[in-house]
């Protein structure tokens, strides 16, 4: 059955709910956003690297749902056009979302005494709940073989805890690729070492997104700073007996293509040499490309990239979606079912965005499919703020 039929939607969205009531299936699936009533309790945000807004969302998510309001304070990204949506998405203006540069605000002097420009910013965001950020880490990916481990992006990451260190927030997120931990510079335990001194209990998880409800195998390293308590990260409670599969997300999505225009409904356009060979998939019913059929450069190598030319499997979960996920060439993005790549509705319900998230700001492709797979699937945050909010962390929310 190419499709997902409406029963057994239902049987997926209760299985899902049953397991996880924030960021499930339902919510993946709604094309309306849940009304959120200005709670009495609020949890106040700092969003660096914001993005479009993959952690927010989730930590927006999450808060819905113990009855808490979201008071953003400050989101920071250098991308013009992710920090539109994000603006778009979350209704702030450009006092809060601010499109400037990380390294203007702080230094990367972990455990220095706060030049100027720190005091000032200490002082305007001191009493804030929560940190969130999500460094670039194309310096930290196995996909990088020019600068891997020893790139200047890495240092970005130490940026962020600097925040961490001036604001002194209740609790820290920071997320990045599972192989920061190999950084040459050493940035995570950096990090770990200078917020232990001052007064953070710290978690350091690799975990896999597949493993709590998305259907793709993105592996996130996750360093999550509590401030002054011994409350402990558990999400067990989060976890998926098996994966779900692909099928499960984007079924009811597979002809919307040849009815829907613009940008985020349709597919990228295939080269004439590429459609030959998603043809030649398709009539062998293969899912990996033979040597003989690839690009002289990927021939006879004893390469890593057997996915690049790859068909998705309708009954697995995705490999990790990155911004290449519109070329055939740059790893299993062929649909399982049809001759063409996914499109970005689809790469974006692989992420976890809901259908109600909105990224009809956007008009150049290669924007809007940066800012997808760039983005922090929401659940991942969404999980860990529920399960601090099952500990009671944040029953004093600020009123």
């Amino acid at each position: 059955m190419q499709v997902v039929s409406s029963a057994l939607k239902e049987k997926l969205i209760h299985i899902t709910n049953t397991i996880s009531n924030v960021c499930d299936l339902e919510w993946i699936l709604s094309r309306d956003q849940q009304p959120i009533p200005l709670f009495r309790n609020r949890i106040s945000l700092v969003d660096l690297y914001c993005g479009c807004g993959g952690m927010s969302l989730g930590v927006k998510e999450a808060l819905r749902v113990n009855n808490y309001s979201l008071d953003i304070k400050l989101a920071l990204d250098i991308d013009k056009e992710a920090l539109n949506v994000y603006k778009r998405n979350f209704s702030v203006d450009d006092e809060i979302a601010l499109n400037a540069d990380i390294k203007k605000f702080v230094s990367r002097n972990i455990g220095k005494p706060f030049n100027a420009i720190e005091s000032s910013l200490r002082e305007r965001y001191k009493n804030v709940d929560l940190l969130v950020a999500g460094p670039p880490c194309q310096g930290h990916s196995n996909l990088n073989n020019h600068t891997r481990r020893d790139d200047p992006r890495n240092n970005l990451y130490l940026n962020a805890i600097r925040f961490v260190e001036i604001l002194m927030p209740k609790v820290a997120i920071i997320e990045n690729v599972s192989t920061v931990i190999h950084d040459k510079d050493r940035v995570v335990d950096k990090a770990r070492l200078a917020l232990e001194k001052v007064g953070y209990k710290i978690y350091s998880l690799i975990i896999d997104t597949s493993d709590f409800g998305l259907a793709q195998t993105r592996k996130r390293h996750l360093q999550i700073a509590l401030l002054n308590t011994d409350i402990s990260i558990n999400l067990s409670n989060y976890l998926m007996v098996q994966p779900l599969p692909l099928s499960h997300y984007i079924g009811d999505l597979i002809n919307e293509h040849k009815y829907k225009k613009g940008i985020f409904f349709v597919p990228s356009k295939t080269k004439e040499i590429n459609k030959s060979r998603i043809n030649y998939l398709f009539k062998n019913n293969l899912y990996d490309l033979p040597d003989h059929v690839r690009p002289d450069c990927h021939k006879t190598k004893d390469h890593s990239y057997k996915s690049c030319y790859g068909r998705m499997h309708w009954s697995k979960p995705a490999q990790t979606i990155t911004s290449g996920f519109g070329s055939v060439g740059q790893g299993r993005y062929i649909h399982p079912l049809q001759k063409r790549v996914i499109t970005p509705h689809e790469a974006a319900r692989i992420q976890g965005f809901p259908d109600f998230f909105d990224f009809s700001s956007v008009n150049l492709r290669g924007d809007l499919h940066t800012m997808i797979a760039n983005a922090v699937p929401p659940k991942i945050v969404a999980i860990i703020i529920a399960s601090l909010f099952n500990d009671k962390l944040f029953k004093n929310g600020k009123g």
